[in-house]
């Protein structure tokens, strides 16, 4: 039996050695099914013009690392803030929306691996750096990962007797064409979440907004491969408890489909967020929801999800009439609605003020 022990053993690590040696990848598919694949079938996943992916790469962390500071988490069941959240909205303009859109998808490709993905990030820091300015309570930090591609993360410090756990709005930089080398502009995915995150910042920044929650703002990398970027920082907040009161996804904002409406995801999200959702986009937004379900893995909330840290996301349309000009040169921003965009920004903005500004009573 030992014998037979040792040489199990041996096989595991030799089959590992393997592995890392040939650039295999843990893939998940689903809660339950991790699958190792080459460098060849990993491309057949990440390279379909036209459709969304619905994996984690989890190579590097293949079972959930759990937030234990993410305890149970009780949401508002209405809006407390609407005398900050308001004027806030009165402050978004559409025409910042667009000119950093049109900088954004002008990068050739903004793949994890390039080195125009890299600039494209590194636009992001400077534009976040750019409207931070002085104030000392801001700050801006590139998170570095095994690739190219770094994500950014921009926090504003909340009120130092503010109530425990940091609120998140998350969207990715990266983007993907026909190949890894090959053109992708990247317009609504996602340059659209994107614009609407940095968007959300500057609104709040220079409005002067301190809330008694501290607030982050991600723009995660390496997105379209697996969800690489946020499983990093996801991981990592979670090592060192890092206490997350929820997290909000910006994936694709401006292609309304052809009955505009906002589409909250409602599998593999946290129902009881969502469920706050629904009521913010009541409240603040001019257009309504429908629901939808987006599968596995579909974007960056998926990495919160798998640590056990409440996360949603709102998507631009009912789920099968997403814009069909994804993951292609033809991804641009001459398809999107900028006006439909500003909608979530708005709820982004309601979503980082409610819930950061709201000491729940139970």
């Amino acid at each position: 039996f030992y014998k037979m022990a040792v040489r199990t053993v041996l096989l595991l690590v030799l089959t590992a050695l393997a592995y890392a040696a040939s650039d295999m990848r843990l893939i998940e598919f689903n809660e339950t099914s991790q699958v190792w694949v080459n460098a060849s079938e990993l491309d057949a996943l990440i390279f379909t013009p036209g459709k969304r992916h619905n994996f984690l790469d989890v190579t590097a962390a293949p079972s959930p690392v759990r937030n234990l500071a993410s305890t149970a988490r009780v949401f508002p069941s209405q809006p407390t803030q609407k005398a900050i959240v308001d004027p806030l909205i009165a402050k978004i303009d559409i025409t910042s929306l667009q000119r950093n859109l049109v900088t954004l998808s002008s990068f050739f490709t903004r793949y994890y691996t390039s080195a125009t993905g890299l600039q494209a990030a590194q636009w992001i820091y400077s534009e976040l750096v750019s409207i931070k300015g002085a104030r000392d309570d801001i700050t801006v930090t590139l998170f570095r990962n095994t690739f190219k591609q770094p994500s950014v993360i921009a926090r504003i410090e909340g009120a130092h007797d503010g109530p425990a756990g940091i609120v998140i709005l998350g969207s990715h930089i990266d983007s993907v064409g026909a190949s890894g080398t090959s053109q992708a502009p990247g317009a609504d995915d996602d340059g659209s979440g994107t614009i609407c995150n940095l968007e959300a910042f500057r609104v709040i920044v220079e409005a002067n907004i301190v809330l008694e929650r501290s607030i982050e703002f991600h723009y995660y990398a390496g997105e379209e491969a697996g969800l690489l970027g946020s499983q990093a920082i996801a991981n990592d907040y979670s090592n060192k408890g890092v206490d997350v009161y929820a997290m909000l996804q910006l994936d694709m904002t401006m292609y309304p489909g052809s009955s505009p409406a906002m589409s909250p995801i409602t599998d593999f999200t946290n129902a009881d967020l969502t469920s706050f959702l629904h009521i913010l986009i009541d409240t603040y937004c001019s257009i309504g929801y429908t629901d939808s379900r987006c599968g596995y893995g579909c974007s960056d909330h998926a990495s919160w999800y798998r640590t056990g840290v409440p996360s949603a996301m709102p998507f631009e349309t009912v789920f099968n009439q997403h814009n069909p000009y994804i993951h292609s040169a033809r991804d641009i921003i001459d398809h999107l609605d900028l006006n439909h965009g500003k909608q979530f920004v708005i709820l982004a903005i309601a979503h980082l003020v409610e819930l950061g500004n709201t000491v729940p009573t139970a």
